[in-house]
C-alpha cells in the first residue's frame, strides 16, 4: 500500500465526529462518508476494490450459473432416482407378490404331501392289517381245509372199506349163486 493509502487509512480510522444531543450529526458522517467513497474509488486501492468487486461479481454469478446448473442437474438426478425407486419399489412388490404366491402354493403342496404322505401310511397300516388279517384267515381255511380232507379221507376210506365189504360180500354171493348153479347144471347132466 502506497504512502498516500496509509495516510487515507489512518484518516478514516482516526476520524472524529462531533457529538450531538442524540448520537453524531447525520450531515457530517454522511460527508465524511462521501469523502471515504471518493477515496476508495480514486485510488489504486479504490480501483483494486473495484475491479476485485467486479470480479467478485462475475465470480458469483458464475457461482450462481454452477449452482443453477447443480441444482437443476440435482433436481434431475433426484427425480430420476425417485422414478427408479418407485420402479423398484413396484418391482419389488410384484416379486414380493409372485413370492407370496409361490410360498402360497408351497404351503398348498407341503399340505398336500403331508396329506399323502398320511394317506400312503394309512394305506400301508390297512393293507399290513388286512395281509395278517388274510393270513389269519388263510392259516384257519387251511387248518379246516385238512381237518375236511382227513375228514373226508376218512370217510372216503370208510366208504371204500365198506364198498370193498359189500362188493365182496356181493362177490361171494355171485360167485355162490353161480356155483349152486353150475352144481345144478352138472346134476341135470348127470342125472
Amino acid at each position: 500500500m502506497s504512502e498516500r493509502g496509509r495516510s487515507l487509512s489512518m484518516f478514516v480510522v482516526q476520524r472524529t465526529f462531533t457529538r450531538v444531543r442524540r448520537g453524531y450529526d447525520p450531515e457530517e458522517v454522511d460527508r465524511h462518508l462521501e469523502l471515504v467513497s471518493r477515496w476508495f474509488t480514486s485510488t489504486d486501492a479504490g480501483k483494486a476494490i473495484a475491479e476485485e468487486r467486479a470480479r467478485l461479481k462475475e465470480r458469483e454469478s458464475e457461482a450462481e450459473h454452477l449452482v443453477e446448473g447443480a441444482r437443476i442437474e440435482a433436481e434431475a438426478t433426484l427425480e430420476g432416482a425417485r422414478r427408479r425407486a418407485e420402479a423398484d419399489t413396484r418391482e419389488a412388490e410384484r416379486r414380493l407378490a409372485e413370492a407370496a404366491a409361490a410360498l402360497d402354493a408351497a404351503r398348498i403342496e407341503a399340505t398336500a404331501a403331508a396329506a399323502i404322505r398320511e394317506a400312503q401310511e394309512e394305506a400301508q397300516e390297512i393293507v399290513a392289517t388286512a395281509r395278517a388279517e388274510a393270513e389269519r384267515e388263510l392259516e384257519t381255511a387251511r387248518r379246516a381245509g385238512e381237518q375236511l380232507l382227513a375228514a373226508v379221507r376218512a370217510e372216503a376210506a370208510e366208504a371204500a372199506e365198506r364198498l370193498r365189504a359189500e362188493a365182496e360180500e356181493e362177490l361171494r354171493a355171485y360167485v355162490e349163486r353161480r356155483r349152486r348153479e353150475a352144481d345144478r347144471i352138472a346134476r341135470r347132466e348127470r342125472g
